[in-house]
């Protein structure tokens, strides 16, 4: 417990040097939360069950242990959420192994800590030659000075995993928020081939003449012969349906009333 208060505390000390805030640990929020409740609750049952059969806590301790593992693994976006999976899940796998914690006697006397405090008990047992996987009992010493204790290799990763997400979480930015003064770069539209293909035809095409010849080019004027006239020279002055004769006729028709004299009844 000392060891994890001090990794804690060294998280957040690493945190606000970094100029983070604590509040930034909610964003995004953690996944299943009502797990650490169904852990706590195991735990409640042990310890009142453990009146009425020993083991029983040490199985359900166990349990808790799996369940925040569990809780653990699915937030493990977060840096550091693996180890306090992998520690979680090896302190309940020892417990489940030899139906406690096993300590090691010597590793207490090396940290400066009182083995009768650590005797035999519903969590915790002492290492000998029957012990299961002892190595990831209680047999990393650690010299607190106020309280000396020997912890387990799973509660190293914890330790260092609970640091590792407070120092990170607390400088982690909200999902979404942009850099300020930063502006999103504008996306070029591609122009379309057929624009393209159009564009090239009309330039292709720019400056002929109509299809019934009565426009013509530069070019064309250009490569006119001197002294002959030009297409749009000898171009007929009206191109409607009327010969020259039959204009003339009209002509004279519309003539001969005008001047003709009126006949009034």
């Amino acid at each position: 417990m000392v060891l994890l208060l001090l990794a804690l505390a060294a998280g957040t000390a690493v945190g606000y040097a970094r100029r983070g805030r604590l509040r930034r640990l909610a964003s995004p929020a953690p996944e299943r939360n009502r797990l650490i409740l169904t852990a706590l609750g195991m735990y409640v049952v042990g310890v009142i069950g453990s009146w009425a059969w020993e083991p029983l806590l040490a199985l359900l301790t166990a349990g808790c242990w799996l369940v925040l593992s569990f809780y653990a693994w699915l937030n493990r976006r977060r840096d550091g959420a693996r180890l306090i999976a992998a520690g979680l899940a090896a302190n309940a796998l020892v417990i489940l192994l030899n139906g406690a914690m096993p300590v090691d006697r010597s590793a207490q006397l090396r940290a400066g800590a009182e083995p009768a405090e650590h005797s035999a008990t519903a969590r915790t047992t002492e290492v000998d030659d029957d012990t299961l996987a002892p190595w990831l009992g209680k047999v990393v010493p650690v010299a607190f000075p106020l309280r000396p204790e020997a912890v387990s290799p799973g509660d190293v990763a914890v330790a260092a995993g609970a640091a590792a997400v407070v120092g990170t979480g607390m400088t982690r930015r909200r999902p979404g928020a942009e850099r300020r003064g930063a502006t999103p770069a504008r996306r070029t539209r591609p122009r379309p081939a057929a624009d393209e293909n159009s564009g090239a035809a009309d330039d292709e095409t720019a400056g002929t003449h109509d299809t019934d010849g009565t426009h013509d080019t530069d070019e064309t004027r250009d490569s006119t012969p001197a002294g002959e006239p030009s297409r749009r020279d000898t171009a007929p002055l009206d191109a409607g349906p009327e010969s020259a004769a039959d204009r003339a006729t009209m002509t004279a028709d519309a003539e001969s009333e005008r001047t003709s004299p009126r006949v009034t009844a």
